[in-house]
């Protein structure tokens, strides 16, 4: 890779080891994916668990660090600032409900330790899946560095930002040294469509964009899709819509006619291009993803997940609306997983009130699904024989990590599950 004379001084350690590191690894990313140079970015988005794992990034593959390793790594990267806004991807828990959720001292003091290292490096400290919602709102052409397989979807197709599906370490490498290697979403010709995806069906509800995002993963794997005769979808539709597309899939990027700046039609979409394939998501593909995905779902529920990406205000506000009044029922959680911005303006607007009165709890900063990593999560973690959600992304993801059985449907009817306490079809 071409290397201007700053890069070329970072490479052989006169920025110190940290951002030699860093180098070498963009270096090794960038050959391995035929790019010539970087580029700059404007923004990143990663991930910033703890200590200990950040450490084990900048070791040598397969070393466990020491607390000596660890120590001298904090000395080193606590100097050290990010040459771009950053954002962090959601953590493990939630810092004022860490009791609520079961989480021990230790689990907190590792969030905190991480937490104000992040601050250190001028990192945002914002543990959420949505940061294109409040904290790191990328313009139209803009290149990024973002992880966080829905999130970089999102800006790539609904913002028209351009950024390579990172992994949290290249993003983190990225942010260190604010650049990327130019490559894929980067480059003009990689981002037209490749495949055309006609709906031919009504598209009722969030757990319906959901579907249709998994669907077209499950058809094309890989590739840019192009959707025809598809609604305009607010923001919490179009994330779920990016959420459930690389759970089977690996996208980067999507195309809605008339809704994403490069595509204002298909013939655009596709920069001339012929499709190589059209795949149709009629109401039989629709019910057969949702018969597939419902696993075992009759029987009593014992928790209901919202929140997967991270809710928004609007979401807050709707789960409200039809929870007021009433109670979740015994042995039945309700837990709402948004950013800290969003719980902070909800709390303020009288929702955290609405949700707590009945039983259930807003939660920030945490994933449901962060706590199948840590083995101090797992002796605290509630029962998890049966959840009911609305996010195909965190439907999936319970059955894998917690071997749940499933109830995959619509918001309000989550609530009404969560009041029942079970699903009885």
């Amino acid at each position: 890779m071409q290397l201007t004379k700053e890069q070329k001084e970072i490479l052989i350690g006169k920025k110190g080891r940290i951002l030699q590191y860093a180098m070498k690894a963009l270096i090794n990313y960038g050959d391995s994916m035929g790019a010539k140079e970087f580029i700059d970015i404007k923004s990143a988005h990663t991930s910033f668990i703890s200590i200990k794992y950040l450490a084990m990034i900048f070791l040598s593959k397969g070393i466990q660090p020491t607390e000596k390793d660890i120590h001298e790594f904090y000395k080193e990267i606590s100097k050290i600032q990010v040459k771009t806004k950053t954002t962090i991807n959601p953590g493990i828990i939630d810092l004022e409900k860490w009791k609520e959720i079961g989480a021990s001292k230790e689990t907190r003091k590792m969030v905190i330790d991480s937490t104000k290292l992040a601050e250190k490096c001028r990192i945002l400290p914002t543990y959420s899946c949505i940061p294109y919602i409040t904290d790191n709102i990328p313009m139209l052409g803009e290149n990024c560095a973002w992880a966080e397989t829905s999130a970089c979807l999102y800006a790539n197709s609904f913002l028209g930002a351009r950024t390579n599906r990172e992994s949290y370490e290249t993003s983190l490498f990225s942010a260190l040294l604010g650049i990327t290697p130019k490559y894929g979403m980067h480059l003009d010709k990689n981002r037209s469509g490749t495949a055309l995806i006609d709906v031919q069906c009504k598209i009722e509800n969030l757990c319906d964009w959901g579907v249709l995002g998994f669907f077209s993963g499950e058809q094309m794997g890989l590739g840019v899709p192009v959707f025809k005769n598809l609604q305009r979808p607010t923001v919490e539709e179009g994330k779920q819509l990016a959420s459930a597309m690389n759970v089977p899939g690996g996208f980067s990027l999507f195309h809605i006619v008339g809704v994403t700046p490069e595509a204002p039609t298909v013939e655009e979409a596709f920069k001339g291009k012929t499709p190589k394939a059209t795949y149709i998501f009629n109401e039989l593909a629709k019910e057969d993803i949702y018969k597939r995905i419902n696993h075992k779902p009759n029987g009593k529920v014992d928790m209901v997940f919202l929140g997967c990406p991270h809710s928004t205000l609007k979401e807050i506000e709707n789960i409200c609306s039809y929870i007021k009044g009433k109670k979740v029922s015994k042995g039945t959680r309700l837990w709402i997983m948004t950013s800290y911005p969003i719980k902070a303006s909800a709390k303020r607007l009288g929702y955290d009130k609405i949700v707590k009165e009945s039983g259930g709890e807003i939660l920030s900063d945490g994933c449901l699904n962060m706590y199948y990593s840590y083995d101090a999560y797992r002796e605290n973690m509630p029962n998890l024989s049966r959840v009911a959600t609305d996010s195909v992304k965190q439907a999936i993801n319970v059955k894998r990590s917690f071997r749940s059985n499933v109830v995959l449907t619509d918001t309000e009817k989550c609530i009404e599950i969560a009041v029942s306490g079970g699903y009885y079809d």
